[in-house]
């Protein structure tokens, strides 16, 4: 296995969410500076980088994916308070996910220096996560930058020495991070598309909690454009430049729709972010809840088909659901369950598979082509499935749920409040579709505990429930 894929994916909230690189693969050999002003909390707040022509004009392209790989590489052996990184540029590229032949070492060669000389301003834009404030730093994105080498570039085997800036050394320390999705940046294959992710999903954090996501951004398209750092801001020709990064994060799955409001300069460009299959949370994540290391379940992740791992991790979560109190080591019973083919942990009584919730009908073709179901197909089917139950049935299919997703919380509220959710389902006044998609979002979003308070609210005010319902209808 090699580094690239035994790393661990993240990305600095602040880095992610300002988007200092621009997105574009390619720039005009004029294009070395730019400027954005943002409001922040309500307070005016301003961007600006000034960039030598030299090596190629402002941050851009796969400089992004470079920036990422070092920034793995320093949190991988510790992030030292001197904000050192020394590599192979054969480690950086390997770390980034590029091909690592000959041309690449002289991109990998000008994108370094375009990140050693370019100068950043972020006034008061910078997020002191520690002191919760805003602050105003000035910064190359690498702050020093040395190799010695036989030739004029750089080669597979240089040893290069980097040092990260003090404002993003201290971010990282404090833990203003987020993780990036491992294997849909592995399906990603052009650098725009890969920047437009890193870029939407940091923004879908609330850098004043990082705990609350969104699952939908608004915002107008010029100043998307802007935030996106692109140099032509012609609306018409902003949506040109976002499509094919748009078709593919909807082809993944990632986003379930992209829409824009309004004409001319005055559009606005709204993302709605899938959430993907049943169980569909980002496994990496889900693994690693069960106190399992990062890099354990990056390797399960990629050595283990995705309907297995999902059928296996939600086996795992059963048992534990169940057997919480038989079970000592959590995270080496989940690490042992995922990596058993069914041999040594059958599916038990009562576990509903997930290939069982939503049966996969064999395709074949003439030319005997594997054909993918839908993802929104599927998540239809699972719920006309639970629709498809009696009421008790879905009460109880409920309680199952919840006792699989939010069984910590849910030992907080009591058994009566479980029982009025329960109660609530059956008779028709809470809707079992809609408690299961809102768990997992919550889950997703790590706000289960105020979930669960809303629904219990919810079912002890089954009038306010009903109302509520024909509103919703």
């Amino acid at each position: 296995m090699s580094p690239g894929d035994r790393l661990e994916r993240i990305d600095e909230l602040n880095l992610g969410r300002l988007g200092l690189i621009c997105i574009q693969e390619r720039i005009p050999d004029d294009y070395t500076s730019w400027e954005v002003d943002l409001d922040l909390d309500g307070q005016p707040a301003r961007l600006s980088c000034v960039a030598p022509s030299e090596f190629g004009g402002v941050p851009h392209g796969l400089d992004g994916d470079i920036l990422n790989a070092i920034l793995a590489l320093f949190a991988e052996c510790g992030a030292p308070e001197d904000g050192d990184v020394i590599a192979t540029a054969h480690q950086i590229l390997q770390y980034a996910r590029l091909d690592t032949g000959g041309r690449y070492y002289q991109n990998l060669h000008a994108s370094l220096h375009r990140l050693n000389s370019a100068k950043f301003v972020t006034q008061n834009a910078w997020r002191n996560h520690g002191q919760r404030r805003w602050t105003t730093q000035t910064f190359s994105l690498l702050e020093r930058l040395a190799y010695d080498s036989a030739q004029r570039g750089i080669g597979k085997g240089t040893v290069i020495r980097i040092g990260l800036p003090k404002a993003l050394v201290q971010s990282v320390r404090a833990q203003y991070i987020k993780p990036l999705d491992p294997v849909l940046l592995e399906q990603l294959e052009r650098p725009l598309t890969r920047s437009v992710y890193r870029l939407l999903d940091a923004k879908r954090y609330d850098p004043t909690d990082p705990k609350v996501i969104t699952m939908e951004l608004r915002m107008s398209l010029v100043a998307w454009g802007e935030e996106c750092k692109l140099k032509d801001l012609i609306p018409s020709r902003i949506k040109r430049t976002l499509q094919k990064a748009h078709d593919d994060l909807r082809e993944r799955g990632y986003l379930s729709a992209v829409e824009y409001e309004g004409t001319g300069s005055q559009q606005s460009i709204v993302y709605r972010f899938g959430d993907g299959l049943p169980y569909g949370l980002d496994l990496v994540s889900r693994i690693v809840r069960h106190g399992v290391g990062r890099h354990v379940a990056l390797s399960i992740v990629n050595e283990i088909s995705r309907d297995d791992l999902i059928h296996r991790l939600s086996k795992a979560e059963f048992l534990l659901a169940r057997d919480a109190d038989r079970i000592q080591n959590h995270a080496g019973f989940v690490v042992s369950v995922l990596k058993d083919d069914g041999e040594r942990y059958p599916d038990p009584p009562g576990f509903m598979a997930p290939s069982r919730q939503v049966p996969t009908p064999k395709v074949t073709t003439p030319t005997s082509e594997v054909v993918e179901e839908d993802p929104e197909a599927v998540r239809r089917a699972h719920e006309s499935r639970i629709r498809a139950l009696t009421l008790e049935e879905q009460a109880d299919y409920v309680v199952e749920r919840l006792t699989l997703l939010c069984r910590t919380h849910l030992s907080k509220i009591g058994p009566a409040r479980v029982g009025a959710i329960r109660s609530a389902v059956a008779a028709g006044v809470l809707d079992a579709v809609t408690i299961e998609r809102e768990a997992l979002k919550a889950l997703y979003e790590n706000r289960v505990e105020a979930f669960l308070k809303a629904l219990v609210k919810e079912a002890a005010d089954p009038a306010r429930a009903a109302r509520q319902a024909l509103l919703d209808s």
